[in-house]
């Protein structure tokens, strides 16, 4: 019998950053000068190193760090390393929006704050195909069909989100619990 094939995303440590790049582009959820700092002693000697943090954790912050990142990757030349440094939630946002200008998979590395609290996650229903973000780590119920779901370690690097299905097989999908 075949093992189930593990799907759940995995993240680099910043001592492990090492790559051969000229330039850094360094991602930042929130403004962290240790973690700067961190990041740079792992990334020497490579001096080039840009960093853009969202400051304010709102939509319109949120807005305007997206149009900055695709404002500062079109001046860059190649050669780029993207470093994304925040919660689940912002590290697959971002990621999808810098993989969609043009950057390749190779060229960005994914750090997980850990320290994050609760930790945030977007979950996928599979019924409806809404899109949510939740603390839960095992149920929640869908936002859109009010399905309730059970949240599957299974991983879609593509959505950036936990797949979540029905919990409970005799509730018919719309029904509200």
């Amino acid at each position: 019998m075949m093992e189930a094939m593990n799907s759940t995303p995995k993240y680099q440590h910043i001592e492990a950053l090492h790559s051969k790049a000229t330039k850094y582009l360094l991602l930042m959820q929130h403004t962290n000068n240790l973690i700067e700092q961190q990041l740079a002693e792992s990334l020497l000697p490579h001096q080039q190193m840009k960093v853009i943090s969202l400051t304010a954790p709102h939509d319109d912050a949120l807005a305007q760090l997206l149009n900055s990142i695709t404002d500062e990757l079109k001046q860059l030349k190649a050669g780029i390393h993207t470093v994304i440094y925040g919660d689940e939630s912002f590290l697959w946002m971002v990621q999808q929006c810098v993989v969609q200008i043009g950057c390749l998979k190779e060229e960005i590395s994914l750090v997980l704050d850990g320290s994050v609290q609760p930790k945030i996650k977007n979950i996928y229903c599979v019924h409806c195909g809404h899109l949510q973000k939740t603390v839960a780590d095992d149920y929640c119920a869908c936002e859109h069909c009010h399905v309730e779901l059970m949240i599957r370690s299974h991983f879609s690097e593509r959505l950036g989100a936990y797949m979540g299905v029905c919990a409970n097989v005799h509730q018919s999908v719309g029904a509200k619990v």
